[in-house]
């Protein structure tokens, strides 16, 4: 065309059929690996923030079945869940047991559209795994979340933050209004699996020695794990930050 600049090749005048040669299919190799290297960690931590995102907001569907809960049960909280010092309870926040409906949990009726999925945290692969499976012998909990619950005082005195109810049928209420602070209380957190073995959250195995620790915070968000306080909002926070009894104990 008249007017326009030609552009020589310098492969011009040879004809290869179409063909790449060795060197530039080494090329276009070596940009396809570069930018899979520069794009997979921008990927993976999308990812990652959107599975943080939703298990948070897990947490606060959550927290809103527990607040209606307590409209009907005279404040109270349900029972925890515990694997063999106080459990198993109807009165049991999630029914997590193998040979229990977990459609049946005591908060599952305050939830719209209630799906089991919704006691799991998408980044729990060992959790999904586990309920993939059939009957196992040691019924281990197939689900990512926890109630703080702390044993009974040496007096018999509910420490909270759910209700004890121990095998003989005694009970030991708690109530939303026995909190103080309950922003800076962790009422649901996201459980280490090393440690996860029941649906209750034991930070401080007992208050008269606080300094033996027991169940952690899970670090799978980044270092961080997701809670909610008492008052339903929501945060991620580091492992240790569990580890304080002033982040958890409802007296405090």
């Amino acid at each position: 065309m008249d007017g326009l600049p030609t552009i020589h090749f310098p492969w011009a005048g040879f004809d290869r059929g179409g063909a790449f040669t060795l060197i530039e299919l080494l090329v276009v190799i070596a940009i396809i690996g570069i930018l899979s290297a520069l794009l997979l960690p921008v990927l993976s931590k999308a990812k990652d923030r959107g599975q943080q995102t939703s298990c948070s907001n897990n947490l606060q569907q959550m927290a809103v079945a527990f607040q209606l809960y307590h409209q009907d049960y005279n404040d109270e909280f349900p029972a925890p869940g515990s694997k063999t010092d106080y459990g198993p309870q109807p009165e049991d926040w999630i029914w997590w047991q193998q040979d229990r409906d977990v459609n049946q949990s005591s908060i599952a009726r305050y939830i719209a559209a209630f799906n089991a999925n919704l006691f799991t945290c998408p980044a729990d692969g060992a959790a999904r795994s586990l309920q993939e499976q059939g009957f196992i012998n040691d019924d281990p909990y197939r689900y990512s979340y926890s109630l703080t619950s702390y044993n009974l005082t040496r007096d018999n005195v509910n420490p909270g933050m759910s209700t004890i109810i121990t095998q003989t049928r005694q009970i030991y209420p708690f109530k939303a209004a026995q909190i103080k602070n309950p922003s800076a209380k962790i009422a649901l957190v996201e459980e280490d699996r090393k440690t996860i073995n029941d649906s209750r959250w034991v930070p401080v195995e007992n208050l008269q020695s606080p300094k033996k620790k027991y169940n952690l915070i899970t670090s799978r968000h980044r270092g961080r794990g997701n809670v909610i306080f008492a008052d339903t909002h929501a945060e991620a926070v580091m492992p240790q930050f569990g580890q304080d009894p002033t982040n958890s104990v409802p007296s405090f």
